[in-house]
Parts: C-alpha cells; structure tokens; sequence
C-alpha cells in the first residue's frame, strides 16, 4: 500500500515544489504569476470544471447522494470553522477567513490525486463530490468576505453569481443534463483548454506559497490548517461511511476531506480588502500539512 500512495501521491506534490522552486529563484518572476492566476481562475479551471461535468456519467441516485454527502459536508465545516474563528476572536475578519479556508477545498489537487490512486473509474463521482464542494464553497467564502467588510449580502450574492468558477460549474451541470455535455464538437475545444490546466494549477499552488505569511497569528494559522486537512478528513471520511459508501468512493471522500484550502480564497480576501495576508497564511500551511494529512487519509480508507 506505501507503493500505491508513493506512486500516486509524490508527483503531484513535486509539481507542487517546482512551482515553488520556479518562483522562488526567480526564473519566472513573482509579478509574473499574477496573470497566470488570473489565467487559472478565468479561463483553465472553469474549463476543467465544465468539461468535467458536461461529460460526466452520472448514475442517478449514487452520484446524487455523494453530492448530498459533499454538501453536508460542506455546511459542517462551515459551522465548525464558524465556532472556531468565535472562540478564537470576535472579529468577523479572522472568522471569514476561517470559513473559507474550511470550506473551499483545492478541487485540482484531490482530482488530481484520486485520478492517479484510483484511476479514470471515479472520474464521475469526483465531478459530482467536485460540483456542490465549489457551489457552496466559493458562496461560503465570498459571504463571509462580503459581510466582514461591511458590502452586504447582495455583494456577495453578485460576486458570487459571476464568478467564472460557479458559472463553470453550473453551465456544466446544466450540459450535462441536456444533452449538449455528449456533442463532442461542441465540448472538444473546450475539452482542450482544460486538458492543459491541470499542471498549470498546480504549479501555480507552488509559486503562490507564501511562507512569510506564516510569521505571527500562529493560533489562527494552525488552527486553520488542523480544521481543513485534520478535522475535514475525518467529517468526509465518517459521512461517506455513515451513508453506506466504501471502497473508492471513501477514498475520494476521504482526499476531498484532506486537501488543503484553494488558492481561490485569497483573491475574494482582496476582492473584499479582507484579511489577504493572513489568507495567505492558512492556504500556505494548509498545503503542508496536507502532505502528510492527505496520503495518511487515503489510506486509511484503502484499508477499511
């Protein structure tokens, strides 16, 4: 079993560090990797997102109880992160982005890990765990935002409804239910955009690692990091067993429970002039930690 988490596991986070190592010698500058964010977020991932969903398999009532399960979830981190970030302090502004590092999982990196350990099989059910994970969690993270910084509800259902991500998702499931996900000519070009994303992302998750936001708040940080890739495993993990899922589908769970918190959150933080710097901070850590949360997760599942 150390073999198979090894093999699937360890390029990917290699990925990871030469996206770091990229950055950090200064081959491509740091200024630079804003505009290949901007190019994730607008144009890759919600290609990968769409094309993933438009041509999913979905099998009726299993594919709609692990979205159930995903959306449950979801709405548990929230209130767990929600209770935290109160304990630890009354301002709003430490708990949005508690919640949103809780809440929005890295969605290319569990896709990417489940592809590998499990194969082309689960590619379906990634896509329905992956679409109301994004939904409730980009909503969760731009309310909490919105709200702290004083813009409203409306903002954040506004910002909410634009976003290439949500957008992606939902014209994505929409496809798929229609039948246009099946027409290859029309999907292939967008199929092509988001074959190219996947290592793309992950490089970028490297180059964006910010360990001088690490510096003070530790509390808030590991805080932060113990929820998303300690505490989110074992919610994930204890759903999917709870509603009769074993095998492939607890691992997936179980990968989306321990995947650290997506690059995404730090650009709404900005967007709402939030807490960015110590946004920042969580996604960093989250990363670390899940290096070794998320192979021990998927293993633990592998062997019930």
């Amino acid at each position: 079993m150390t073999q198979i988490i090894l093999s699937a596991f360890l390029p990917v986070f290699l990925i990871i560090a030469l996206g770091y190592g990229v950055r950090a010698l200064g081959y491509i500058p740091r200024e630079h990797w804003r505009g290949v964010n901007a190019l994730n977020h607008r144009l890759l991932l919600p290609s990968f997102l769409f094309s993933l969903l438009a041509q999913a398999q979905f099998d009726g009532g299993q594919s709609l109880t692990l979205a159930g399960v995903s959306a449950l979830g979801s709405f548990i981190m929230i209130a767990l992160a929600l209770v935290l970030g109160r304990m630890i302090s009354p301002s709003g502004r430490i708990t949005a982005p508690m919640i949103a590092s809780a809440v929005m999982w890295n969605i290319v990196l569990s896709l990417a890990l489940a592809d590998r350990l499990l194969g082309d099989t689960i590619a379906s059910a990634g896509a329905a765990v992956s679409a109301t994970g994004v939904i409730i969690g980009a909503a969760a993270a731009v309310a909490g935002f919105a709200l702290t910084s004083g813009r409203g509800l409306k903002a954040a259902l506004a910002k909410t409804a634009r976003d290439p991500v949500v957008l992606a998702c939902v014209l994505g499931l929409l496809a798929n239910l229609s039948g246009l996900g099946r027409i290859s000519y029309l999907v292939a070009p967008i199929e092509m955009i988001g074959a190219g994303s996947m290592a793309v992302i992950l490089l970028s998750m490297g180059a964006g690692l910010d360990f001088k936001a690490l510096k003070g708040r530790l509390t808030v940080l590991l805080s932060a990091a113990l929820l998303r890739t300690c505490v989110g495993p074992v919610v994930y993990l204890g759903l999917a067993l709870a509603f009769g899922f074993s095998g492939d589908f607890a691992v997936l769970m179980a990968i989306a429970g321990a995947a650290p918190a997506a690059a995404f959150i730090y650009a709404v933080a900005a967007d709402f002039d939030g807490e960015a710097g110590l946004t920042a901070g969580m996604i960093t850590l989250t990363v670390l930690t899940s290096a070794i949360t998320l192979p021990v997760a998927a293993a633990i599942a592998l062997s019930l």
